[in-house]
């Protein structure tokens, strides 16, 4: 994961998957974390999940089907519930939220933490790199000063 992390949640309808979004959205904001959300079944315009994630100030048309590109370009694929059945792309990581056992909320916070710490982790490797950069650079000219200023004083000397 090089640039800003890039979450999935996958679901069987809308409400789910906007409702995590929303919550994950509150905790990490826009700037550090891209979040998408794809249904497993396709939308149910005007439906009961749309009258409820409308009352909650979400979208509902904001909803996608779940697609193989959306998987490919998520770092982190959270599957809202534990019979859904999500095809498994190499090098994404992802997780199962069983969300009878814990609550929506208390995944999102524990998420919404794990990155938070990959994003400063992020962040301290290219300081550190940039530093390094820096610091050869200013090296390279100290060592090029160095020769100017030997060249010159043996010009003047001979």
């Amino acid at each position: 994961m090089t640039t800003t992390p890039v979450v999935l949640f996958v679901g069987d309808d809308a409400s789910s998957t906007q409702i995590a979004e929303s919550l994950l959205r509150r905790r990490v904001g826009d700037d550090w974390v891209e979040i998408h959300t794809a249904g497993a079944q396709p939308p149910n315009p005007g439906g009961r999940e749309d009258q409820m994630l409308v009352m909650m100030g979400l979208n509902p048309a904001h909803e996608e089907r779940l697609s193989v590109r959306a998987l490919m370009t998520s770092d982190r694929v959270v599957i809202l519930g534990t019979g859904l059945d999500v095809a498994r792309m190499p090098g994404r990581h992802y997780e199962e939220w069983d969300l009878d056992a814990v609550s929506l909320e208390e995944r999102i916070d524990v998420l919404a933490s794990d990155l938070i710490r990959l994003v400063a982790q992020q962040i301290r490797r290219r300081a550190a790199s940039s530093a390094s950069r820096q610091r050869d650079q200013l090296s390279r000219r100290l060592t090029s000063a160095r020769h100017r200023v030997r060249s010159r004083a043996h010009r003047s000397a001979g």
